[in-house]
């Protein structure tokens, strides 16, 4: 039996994944008009989170000195991601859902189920989103970049009373799929953006989330079986 249905939010709730990618040339265009620090932080840390990210933007800037002598790295991280923080909200809050991501809400809310986010994004500018995108109403609770998906997933197991094995984790990356393998969730892969952890043959993927409530009966039959 499912109980809880988690859900990515960047390129599974949203398509907001090159937004994001995006956002990270846009606040050091002043200092790396090329883009080449940026693109090499982005490559060369692609898991790392915004804060990682932007402090080690922030060093390679310090490093060839582009930025003033005598500034402070940290300082000059901190202004990068929130900078970062705000573009991001601001283009998020009414960029494109995903495939059936509204009707998908709606119809496993309607079942009865209990719909968690999981997001390597942080806590509160995660709520703010789903706020502004008239989302929160169908969430029991936000999990975000504060911890990795895994433990996520097995805080949400706490939280909901549900066992590991009646959690389903939907998302796009690879590390959702790591999180639900390490936690012992079920893990569905949304494939509508046409990446993401489904090369190598994950048999429940949805290029559409209205395909979701219906592929829930799958996964228990093949519990079942």
């Amino acid at each position: 039996m499912i109980k809880c249905v988690v859900f990515d939010f960047d390129g599974t709730l949203v398509d907001s994944n090159q937004i994001k990618r995006q956002a990270f040339f846009d606040i050091a265009r002043y200092w790396d008009p090329a883009g080449e620090i940026v693109a090499e932080v982005l490559g060369g840390w692609p898991s790392a989170n915004r804060y990682e990210k932007t402090l080690r933007i922030a060093e390679e800037l310090m490093r060839k000195q582009r930025l003033p002598a005598g500034s402070s790295v940290d300082n000059w991280a901190a202004r990068l991601a929130e900078d970062y923080t705000a573009r991001c909200e601001s283009a998020i809050a009414c960029c494109a859902e995903m495939p059936g991501a509204s009707r998908a809400l709606e119809a496993l809310a309607g079942m009865g189920l209990r719909l968690f986010v999981n997001s390597a994004t942080p806590v509160e500018p995660l709520r703010r989103l789903l706020e502004l995108r008239g989302w929160s109403r169908f969430f029991r609770n936000v999990y975000g970049a504060e911890a990795t998906k895994a433990e996520n997933l097995m805080s949400i197991a706490l939280e909901s009373g549900a066992k590991l094995a009646e959690i389903v984790h939907v998302g796009d990356q690879h590390d959702d799929r790591c999180g639900a393998e390490q936690s012992g969730c079920h893990f569905v892969a949304m494939t509508a953006a046409g990446v993401g952890p489904t090369a190598d043959g994950h048999p429940l993927c949805v290029k559409d989330l209205r395909e979701l409530p219906g592929l829930l009966s799958t996964i228990i039959h093949r519990e079942a079986s």
